[in-house]
Formats: C-alpha cells, structure tokens, sequence
C-alpha cells in the first residue's frame, strides 16, 4: 500500500463541502426564492423565480453526483 497524499483528503473534503452546500440549498429553497422577490409579489412571479433558481441547485447536486462518483485510477 502507497501512502496517501494530502490530495486525497482535501479533495474528500471539498466535496463534502459542497455537498452539504447544495443539501443546504435544496431546504432552504423556498426561504431563496422570497428572498429575492419583492414585498408584494404575485404567485407567476414566485413560479418564474423558482423556475429560476431550480436550475442552478441542480447543477451544482450534478456536479457533486459526477466528481464524487467519478472511478478514481489506482
């Protein structure tokens, strides 16, 4: 067995990092969403800026699902 460098555990971290990020994200999406809409708003623009934002956490959920799933050479 090979030591392990400090590549490995950083890399875990980072992506541990980012994964509760975007769980983080995805439960306070709602608290997002009004957050960037005015005091009065109607419920076409509560859609439009969920249609909005939902996009962008799916990517990031992507991006944790492929790099942290990705086969790692021995």
């Amino acid at each position: 067995m090979g030591r392990i460098s400090g590549l490995v555990p950083s890399r875990f971290l980072t992506l541990l990092a980012h994964l509760v990020v975007v769980i983080t994200l995805f439960w306070s999406r709602d608290s997002n969403i009004l957050a960037c809409l005015p005091l009065r708003f109607t419920p076409e623009e509560y859609g439009k800026q969920d249609t909005h934002v939902l996009p962008a956490v799916t990517e990031m959920a992507l991006f944790v699902a492929v790099f942290g799933l990705k086969k790692k050479p021995f």
